[in-house]
């Protein structure tokens, strides 16, 4: 094996663990600022609960009302690189996980049209999770 295929493995390895280790780990990432200033391009990707307002994102809206978090467990694709917006609307505090290559958390204060904008660098799977309510909302299966 090269030296270079070898710390292509290596790098590939530790990304995976990174995602592996998700919500459990005591040491969380810094926080990732809420609002990217450059937008990059992509292709919408339409679900239930998606909407087509932005042509160079994915866009996910989430609903926690009353205790119901919408949507849960929803299935969406994405590409790397290209960024992913999550509108959230929300009558409690609660914090967004994102597992993924870079991971992010993103604090969820009660209110609305709040957004949290992230790319992802390593395809896979992606989780997107609210902590305290304990709701995987989506998974992106983000693509080369």
């Amino acid at each position: 094996m090269t030296t270079r295929r070898t710390r292509r493995l290596v790098t590939t390895l530790a990304a995976v663990g990174l995602v592996v280790a998700g919500c459990g780990s005591e040491s969380e990432t810094p926080s990732a600022p809420n609002d990217v200033s450059s937008t990059v391009d992509t292709t919408v990707v339409q679900s239930d609960s998606e909407q087509a307002t932005d042509t160079d994102s994915t866009d996910i809206d989430v609903s926690i009302a009353g205790g119901e978090v919408t949507p849960t467990d929803e299935r969406i694709e994405g590409t790397v690189g290209r960024e992913i917006v999550l509108t959230v609307d929300s009558d409690a505090v609660d914090e967004l996980h994102v597992h993924s290559v870079p991971e992010y958390t993103f604090p969820v204060a009660v209110g609305e049209d709040q957004e949290f904008r992230f790319t992802v660098d390593v395809p896979g799977s992606v989780d997107i999770e609210l902590h305290d309510a304990g709701v995987t909302v989506a998974t992106v299966l983000v693509r080369p």
